[in-house]
């Protein structure tokens, strides 16, 4: 309860800065934004990272998105979101089942901001 009182007085004296007026003008509606803060699921992203595409392959990573009769799993590719200094590609990912090759293929799980590792075995399993 202190952390709602509390964030909604950084975003009431916020408001003031940006827009001017008095604290108490804002605080009802920075009260309401601190309650809705705290009451939204955490969704936690994670980078993940491959290397640069070489002559011999190309990398990429997918996110399964399901069952497919002819390729055994719906794949949505997903371009990087940036490329680091040493020319690695960076992609941030939500929760999901991914499939990644940069030089060999696997597949890997995230959840909750972390990385674990899955067997192929395990891939449609998890994404039912």
């Amino acid at each position: 309860m202190k952390n709602v009182m509390v964030r909604a007085w950084e975003i009431a004296k916020a408001a003031v800065t940006r827009f001017g007026g008095k604290v108490k003008e804002y605080f009802a509606q920075a009260l309401a934004m601190a309650w809705r803060e705290t009451k939204a699921p955490v969704k936690r992203s994670v980078e993940f990272e491959l290397k640069a595409d070489t002559r011999k392959y190309r990398t990429w990573l997918a996110q399964i998105t399901g069952p497919c009769q002819t390729y055994k799993m719906k794949r949505q590719f997903l371009n990087h979101d940036r490329n680091d200094e040493f020319g690695y590609k960076v992609f941030i990912l939500e929760n999901g089942v991914y499939e990644y090759n940069n030089g060999r293929r696997g597949f890997f799980q995230v959840d909750n901001g972390e990385i674990r590792d899955i067997e192929q075995s395990q891939v449609l399993v998890n994404v039912i």
